[in-house]
């Protein structure tokens, strides 16, 4: 388990856990420090640079002064700790590159936006030039795309969560569930990324499916990266730890809406069997 304290609290968390701050203890550690930027694009909080169908002027709302992002963000690079930063709107992730454009130097933190569910496709070059990770809460397409067109129309709905144009851009990206909001089924979120089909059978924009092999490095290979565990964890390689599942089916070799009815069988933690179905 890694912890990312909010960002003006991290000094009390490092004085509770002074003994897994940046290393684990009893499989612990806190890493870093995070900060909530906007709100939802289903709830239409999320912080967009235009309107939101049937407004004039309401774009959603952002929930922090560029100063305090920019505080943030470089307590990170001078304190050379990873930031995560929860920007679901393009106005919202504009305020974080923002900052980390400011405010950036040489420690290799590996700034994270948490959800980058309207990120611009526009704004996906200033994550390669920062080395910045989106990690895309990509199971929206399924569970609320139909709502995201509603929000947006089909035009700027179908381009949520583009991963196609960061797997492009050589961009290293990771998928999440955001846990309780959707159950934690990495198949299913693989799933959602090949196919981009919402609940009421619509495709969004298919230039931004990707293959299921690109999928599956998502949630294993980057997503190690992401938390600086690349050298033991991510892929099956001699030297790493022996965190594995054994499924009931092969993901590459299924029909693609099977793919999310895969089933894990077995789970190993560092070479031991800590679950069997």
């Amino acid at each position: 388990v890694v912890g990312y304290p909010d960002y003006d609290s991290i000094e009390e968390y490092k004085k509770i856990f002074q003994n897994s701050y940046k290393k684990y203890n009893q499989n612990f550690k806190i890493q870093g420090i995070k900060m909530i930027l906007d709100g939802s694009p289903q709830g239409r909080t999320a912080w967009m640079r235009t309107p939101y169908n049937g407004e004039d002027e309401y774009c959603g709302y952002g929930t922090m002064k560029d100063e305090e992002v920019e505080k943030a963000v470089r307590k990170a690079y001078e304190e050379d700790i990873q930031i995560l930063a929860h920007c679901n709107g393009d106005r919202a992730a504009e305020q974080y590159i923002y900052a980390i454009r400011k405010t950036k130097n040489n420690n290799k933190i590996r700034p994270v936006i948490i959800h980058s569910q309207l990120l611009g496709t526009d704004q996906i070059p200033d994550l390669k030039v920062l080395e910045i990770i989106p990690s895309f809460f990509i199971a929206h397409i399924y569970y609320w795309g139909d709502v995201h067109i509603k929000n947006f129309g089909y035009e700027r709905a179908k381009k949520i969560s583009p991963a196609g144009t960061a797997l492009k851009e050589n961009i290293i990206y990771t998928f999440h569930q955001d846990s309780p909001v959707i159950a934690p089924n990495m198949f299913e979120t693989i799933w959602c990324a090949v196919k981009r089909e919402t609940k009421e059978r619509v495709l969004l924009d298919q230039n931004e499916r990707i293959g299921v092999i690109d999928a599956i490095k998502a949630v294993t290979i980057n997503a190690a990266y992401q938390y600086f565990e690349e050298e033991k964890k991510g892929s099956i390689k001699e030297g790493k730890y022996a965190n594995l599942i054994i499924t009931d089916k092969n993901p590459l070799k299924v029909d693609i809406d099977e793919i999310k009815n895969i089933k894990v069988m077995e789970t190993l933690k560092e070479g031991k069997t800590l679950y069997t179905r």
